[in-house]
């Protein structure tokens, strides 16, 4: 599981993925991403966040999915690695039974 610990500043996210800040704040503003917020209320961005940002970025620039694409995408996805997670549960559940 990818670290939610909030961390990274925007310029320093923007770095790391190779976009621009703005395209961060896009992002958030469409409800793509949603970095934690300082006491400044500073964005702060986790490695999870990290990772999704690079997700979309893949998704839109290798792809070409517009970023409504994108977001029914990675939402379709964050579902399947519930219920993926959910029938582990159950199937060690019956395993020990």
């Amino acid at each position: 599981m990818t670290d939610r610990t909030p961390k990274y500043t925007i310029k320093v996210v923007a770095q790391l993925v190779g976009l621009h800040e703005q395209s961060l704040r896009m992002y958030e503003r469409k409800g793509l991403i949603a970095p934690s917020r300082s006491d400044g209320n500073i964005r702060l961005y986790s490695d999870a966040d990290v990772e999704r940002v690079r997700r979309i970025k893949r998704l839109v620039d290798d792809l070409g999915v517009n970023l409504a694409g994108a977001e029914v995408i990675l939402n379709m996805r964050e579902q399947m690695d519930a219920l993926r997670r959910e029938m582990e549960q159950l199937k060690d559940q019956l395993q020990q039974r």
